[in-house]
């Protein structure tokens, strides 16, 4: 799948309303994944750490062409995760929340992405000029109809990209500023301020799958060819 960045959503409802396909996907776990598994307090959590886990098994598993327990994982900076073996140029990345979970995979260049919830908790205003920059406040306007999701939007892009490059939450988020055109490829990114020069050849995309999420992905493109990338439903008889 070299050029091509892929994601895949599906809702934790997959293995909640099958008790068949929910004992399949934990077997698929390995010890420490159980254990993990375990000790969440809330089924909506277990379940989208486990609905994760046997996505990542088997798309991954299906770009090696290898089966979907026959790949090693690991977590590299601040937990992204990586394969360990085998030796392969694929890079791929997980995100979830409110009982969506998506899984994006790239070759040869790196991928992140990250899912919001529009019905969170309600956003302070206040926030948008914390973490965004001073042209993406202007176009989210707090206060205006509106405003919350275009928050929501930035917000989205800016946690796929800190996911791609592996980056942790010490980086300032208003000095990455996004802007956002008619289509859902046609967003660039900037850097202002203590990220500076920082290269700007990566390539996004955002999606609304459904009323309540916004899912967005971060692809690297330094080597001047920006990938397409496609965000689409895991296929049913895919999952375990």
């Amino acid at each position: 799948m070299s050029g091509e960045v892929r994601a895949w959503y599906a809702d934790i409802r997959t293995l909640e309303d099958d008790a068949a396909s929910r004992a399949r996907a934990l077997e698929w776990l390995q010890p420490d994944e159980r254990a993990r598994f375990d000790r969440y307090r809330y089924d909506t959590d277990r379940l989208m750490f486990a609905l994760g886990r046997v996505m990542a098994r088997r798309l991954v598993g299906r770009a090696l062409d290898v089966a979907p327990t026959a790949w090693r994982w690991r977590e590299g900076a601040h937990g992204r995760p990586e394969i360990a073996s085998p030796d392969t140029p694929l890079h791929f990345n997980l995100a979830h929340s409110a009982g969506l979970v998506a899984c994006v995979i790239g070759s040869d260049r790196e991928v992140g992405v990250d899912v919001e919830d529009r019905e969170r908790p309600a956003t302070d205003p206040a926030v948008v000029p914390r973490f965004c920059s001073p042209e993406e406040a202007a176009q989210i306007d707090a206060g205006q109809p509106g405003w919350r999701d275009r928050f929501l939007t930035y917000w989205t892009l800016k946690e796929a990209y800190l996911k791609a490059r592996g980056l942790g939450i010490s980086v300032h988020l208003s000095d990455i500023s996004f802007v956002l055109g008619p289509g859902p490829e046609d967003v660039r990114v900037g850097f202002l301020r203590t990220l500076a020069g920082t290269d700007t050849q990566w390539a996004f995309r955002v999606a609304q799958p459904n009323a309540r999420h916004i899912v967005a992905v971060a692809a690297s493109a330094s080597d001047g060819r920006p990938p397409a990338i496609a965000i689409e439903p895991m296929p049913a008889d895919w999952l375990p």
